[in-house]
């Protein structure tokens, strides 16, 4: 989860940039590579969730996806 706050969870824990970046490394040695989940808030700074998408780029995630970008969407 990325918050409105400013804060990076991993799974339900702060994290910084750089913790990040160690836990995606280690998950990239599973087998199998477990998929990563985004959930930003909706109000987060794109610029953190910028910064967030680095870090996963840097540590060649293959496997991730946006999560619960469907309770944001309006009905016509």
């Amino acid at each position: 989860v990325i918050t409105a706050q400013g804060a990076v969870l991993w799974n339900g824990t702060p994290v910084d940039l750089t913790q990040l970046r160690q836990y995606l490394d280690i998950t990239q040695q599973m087998n199998p590579v477990p998929e990563l989940h985004l959930q930003p808030e909706p109000e987060v700074r794109y610029g953190l969730v910028d910064q967030v998408l680095a870090v996963t780029k840097r540590a060649n995630v293959t496997k991730m996806g946006f999560v619960g970008n469907e309770a944001y969407m309006t009905v016509f």
